[in-house]
């Protein structure tokens, strides 16, 4: 004859749940020290690639390995390996970038913005406040420039900003001059500069030695 058989199990103590907490936290505590020390070895390893390949010590902060939950302990413990600059995956995997029909590259006489960085010609009108004019040259790339007004020589390396702002300066003294900011090209053949994703799982493939050792210190 079938029947259905239940068992209750009542521990007013809470002695189980306890018993049970107990058991989880060196378990919780091992695999969060596991993750940080696995991200620790990220960050670190990733920003010096980063340094290796030419790029600042601000491209390589950029680069970040976030723990999760955030102070606390948990069996669960992730990490986030992400870089603040939404297009440095092109390093990672390198890229052909087609221009239409041109990408203007700055030269070394572009002004500079924010964190060190050339501005680009596109916002070159917005930033300075005077227009880019283009240089045909038959034969070879051709070039966008702005006019200042120098006393100084030809010969004279370097453009300054406030050179670039004043642009013409109708009123100023010496003369005009068309100075070469940006060169066009059909396109660029990024390669790859970056080795994070090899970084990434090497570490992660250490996670498991790593759990197993704290769990043993607990």
């Amino acid at each position: 004859m079938a029947g259905n058989l239940r068992i209750t199990v009542s521990d007013p103590s809470d002695a189980w749940v306890k018993a049970m907490r107990d058991k989880y936290k060196p378990i919780a505590k091992a695999a969060t020290k596991a993750m940080n020390q696995v991200a620790d070895n990220i960050k670190a390893q990733g920003r010096a690639d980063i340094i290796a390949a030419g790029f600042s010590r601000r491209w390589a902060n950029a680069f970040r390995v976030n723990v999760y939950p955030k102070g606390q302990v948990s069996a669960e413990a992730a990490a986030l390996v992400y870089h603040k600059v939404p297009y440095a995956d092109v390093f990672e995997t390198g890229a052909v970038i087609q221009g239409s029909p041109f990408l203007w590259l700055p030269l070394p006489d572009a002004p500079k913005g924010r964190g060190g960085r050339r501005i680009s010609a596109s916002e070159y009108r917005k930033q300075i406040g005077h227009p880019l004019y283009a240089i045909k040259r038959p034969g070879k790339p051709p070039l966008l420039g702005a006019n200042i007004r120098s006393t100084a020589s030809r010969s004279q390396k370097g453009v300054s900003l406030s050179q670039l702002k004043r642009g013409r300066n109708p009123n100023g003294r010496g003369t005009v001059r068309l100075v070469p900011l940006y060169i066009g090209v059909p396109k660029v053949d990024i390669k790859q500069k970056f080795h994070l994703r090899s970084i990434i799982t090497a570490n992660a493939s250490k996670l498991a030695a790593y759990y197993y050792r704290n769990f043993l210190d607990e």
